[in-house]
């Protein structure tokens, strides 16, 4: 906690000012987090300050709140990149990033606790900058780094710097990609000059998907991931993403208050999104499976919890697959595409799904719900 509040300190996060009258004062929270390394070893005990942002309001005490994010097919594009010409790659962390940024808005906070100045105890902090916590810290940390950026004569959208260099941006991990190791190397020493940073080497892990570089081939997967899942339920073997032959429909939702106070104890929303993600990034597979589960969020009957089990069953018997980048022959791009003919049984809508290849590096999948009803198999295609 001392840590916290030298970091602070040292960022001029705040000053104490005397609590004025009739305004509402933000309050605060210690978030406590063990950090863990690869094997699952403790390395450190942290405790962030974050500001109670909740209890603010939107067009009263901030604006615009979006903050733009590298898209993971991106991600995966430069992959195929680093097997295709052997860039070498580096990802770096910026340390409590947000308190580097300014705000605009005037905040008042309680003093945190544990550390009220004894001088000024009745005093509170006017923030100066954006806190953890606060809806607009992401949006001004993204137009603090991006100015960075600028001055240092770099294209963006994506990242890029003298044609030598692509720089992928998520919040505030940062993932370098340079011809040589001497490119990476000045860019992690030119942004070390603006920002405190911690060098993470090789990118292996990134928002919870893992690669591995072996015989210049990329495996991307998140066993991890999968795994903390899967501890959680009981799990049947399951060969398949959704058996042949299973409907699932809105006849099969819960209809009375009973059934729908029941249904409600079970996680289906959680489940369904955490494997929504698996899907998104590591296991094309799913995509059609994971689509039509979450069709039913708002209100799953028991029909569609067993559905989205069975397919938890089937992840968990694949946990250990791994999807592959290549090293390229021939830099073409391949789509793939089909429909699934007015399979849904609601409202005679049509699936439709596509997969993006480079070479034999597939870097974008999508499965999706068709807006309009088809009245054939080729309309629908």
């Amino acid at each position: 906690m001392q840590e916290e509040i030298n970091m602070m300190s040292n960022r001029n996060v705040w000053e104490l000012v005397p609590k004025p009258e009739n305004i509402k004062i933000l309050g605060n929270k210690w978030i406590f987090t063990i950090k863990r390394d690869e094997n699952g070893k403790t390395v450190r005990h942290k405790a962030r300050l974050v500001a109670q942002g909740f209890s603010r309001q939107k067009g009263e005490h901030y604006g615009d709140v979006f903050n733009p994010v590298v898209n993971f097919s991106i991600r995966m594009f430069f992959s195929v990149l680093v097997c295709l010409h052997e860039w070498k790659h580096c990802q770096i962390d910026i340390k409590c990033a947000y308190l580097y940024a300014p705000i605009k808005e005037t905040i008042l906070m309680k003093q945190p606790q544990g550390f009220i100045n004894l001088d000024k105890p009745n005093h509170v902090c006017l923030l100066k900058r954006a806190l953890y916590g606060l809806h607009q810290s992401g949006r001004e940390w993204f137009y603090k780094i991006h100015s960075v950026f600028q001055t240092l004569h770099w294209v963006n959208c994506v990242y890029m710097y003298k044609n030598n260099i692509v720089l992928l941006l998520y919040v505030d991990d940062i993932v370098i990609f340079g011809r040589t190791e001497q490119h990476v190397t000045d860019i992690v020493k030119l942004l070390s000059d603006k920002f405190d940073l911690k060098v993470l080497g090789k990118a292996c892990k990134l928002l919870g998907v893992e690669f591995e570089e072996m015989n210049n081939k990329l495996y991307i997967h998140q066993y991890d991931y999968i795994s903390r899942i899967c501890k959680t339920y009981e799990i049947p073997i399951t060969s398949l993403p959704i058996a042949q032959g299973v409907i699932l429909s809105k006849l099969q939702c819960p209809s009375n208050s009973e059934e729908i106070a029941e249904i409600e104890k079970l996680p289906y929303r959680n489940l369904n999104g955490c494997l929504a993600y698996y899907a998104d990034r590591s296991i094309p597979d799913i995509s059609y499976a994971i689509n039509i589960l979450s069709q039913f969020q708002s209100n799953p009957g028991i029909s569609h919890w067993n559905a989205l089990l069975k397919l938890l069953g089937y992840v968990n018997s694949t946990r250990n697959k791994k999807l592959e980048l290549s090293q390229i022959n021939e830099f073409k791009i391949n789509c793939y595409s089909d429909v699934s003919f007015a399979s849904n049984r609601d409202d005679r809508t049509s699936m439709g799904g596509m997969i993006l290849f480079i070479d034999k590096s597939p870097i974008l999948w999508k499965t999706n719900k068709q807006k309009c009803v088809s009245l054939s198999t080729l309309e629908s295609e």
